[in-house]
């Protein structure tokens, strides 16, 4: 596969739950100028197998992350992987539904995450929402970033320094129904 795709994009959207589930759907576009893509998604068989491997290979990079939430550790889980063309054009998306949890505290919760160091081979954005009236108290990251009241933006361009120690320092709000 990696011979007759190129990687172009990334994007990602965490959902933080009050509860302590973090959701994840994490996209990749890749220029299929081959038509690789094209193939496999017509052969059911075909399909399946490149599903699971994709899904096992981005579970292994997973397992090499450390990523703790109020200094406990946490394991993330690929859910839920899936191919899609988009439209009539050489670009496909992989699609990844990612699952971890953790145990949220009264008062400030702490994610921290260290990550391989590498530069950004792609544009990637990511997205963290946050429940309703979250406090974003820090961000400690490489990536640059915006918060906007509950969600935090971040972003690389192609080139940039990424991964290494992450850090997001928050406060849930006392209630799931204030509101702004």
């Amino acid at each position: 596969m990696s011979d007759m795709v190129e990687p172009v994009h990334a994007d990602s959207f965490f959902s933080v739950s009050r509860t302590g589930e973090f959701h994840e759907r994490l996209n990749f576009e890749y220029l299929d100028m081959s038509g690789y893509y094209q193939k496999v998604i017509r052969d059911e068989k075909l399909l399946a197998k490149e599903v699971e491997k994709l899904a096992d290979n981005m579970q292994f990079f997973l397992d090499k992350e450390r990523v703790e939430i109020n200094s406990e550790r946490v394991r993330s889980r690929v859910d839920y992987c899936d191919i899609f063309l988009k439209g009539d054009t050489d670009v496909v998306s992989v699609i990844y539904l990612i699952d971890f949890a953790g145990k949220f505290v009264e008062g400030q919760n702490v994610i921290e995450t260290w990550l391989e160091e590498e530069q950004a081979p792609y544009d990637f954005e990511i997205l963290w929402r946050f429940p309703v009236g979250t406090k974003i108290i820090e961000v400690e990251t490489t990536m640059e970033f915006d918060i906007y009241d509950d969600i935090i933006s971040l972003w690389a361009m192609d080139g940039d320094d990424v991964g290494g120690y992450e850090k997001i320092v928050f406060e849930l709000p006392p209630s799931t129904l204030d509101t702004r």
